[in-house]
């Protein structure tokens, strides 16, 4: 199987994390995004956005879709079928709705000033600092009696939940208003998985 990946984009993050904690037998392209919208890589996502899943005559593209097809059958997916619906209802919600609006936030803050690619879109930024707001909002009162997203086990859905991790002190948001949030960031932030996701040196977690 090979990831092509952007090493440092939200979507990839999640898998990247996933790859690293269930050791899975991935190959991690790394692209640039010069790379990533080209024609070559358009003929594995027709999108030309990263991340994309090569796995024999199997190619997919969409974070969370690549997430459930790495994930299934190991403890980071839920076995059963109400269970795997809570999951792909929470994986849903992610990826249309609070990625949606962290990932606007997190490309007019950061990657637009490092690409060097003109001035932020204040208004846009704006409007999805209002969205992410009620967003928050919702995940912070459902993990406010659970450690992870689906009960009382670590899964995939929480590796996508906290893909922006990372930026907190750098996008325009109060994360501390949102303890249950923090409080779930920063046992992710702890994983080893994650910070080799990151590419830093795994750090030490306590027993």
């Amino acid at each position: 199987m090979k990831l092509y990946a952007l090493p440092k984009s939200l979507n990839s993050r999640k898998l990247l994390a996933l790859i690293h904690h269930l050791d899975l037998p991935v190959e991690i392209v790394a692209m640039s995004v010069e790379e990533v919208q080209s024609d070559g890589f358009a003929a594995i996502n027709p999108n030309r956005l990263a991340p994309a899943l090569v796995d024999g005559d199997l190619t997919l593209w969409e974070s969370n879709a690549i997430g459930v097809h790495l994930a299934r059958g190991s403890t980071m997916l839920p076995n059963d079928a109400r269970a795997q619906a809570d999951a792909l209802r929470w994986l849903l919600w992610e990826g249309i709705h609070y990625n949606k609006a962290l990932g606007t936030i997190f490309f007019e803050a950061v990657v637009r000033p490092q690409l060097g690619w003109g001035a932020t879109n204040q208004p846009l930024v704006d409007d999805a600092l209002q969205q992410v707001e009620k967003y928050l909002a919702v995940l912070d009162a459902h993990l406010g009696d659970r450690p992870f997203v689906l009960g009382d086990r670590l899964s995939f859905v929480d590796f996508a939940m906290a893909s922006a991790e990372p930026y907190r002190d750098r996008i325009a948001i109060d994360f501390d208003r949102f303890a249950h949030v923090q409080r779930h960031y920063d046992y992710i932030a702890t994983l080893p998985a994650w910070q080799r996701a990151l590419g830093n040196a795994p750090v030490a977690v306590a027993a």
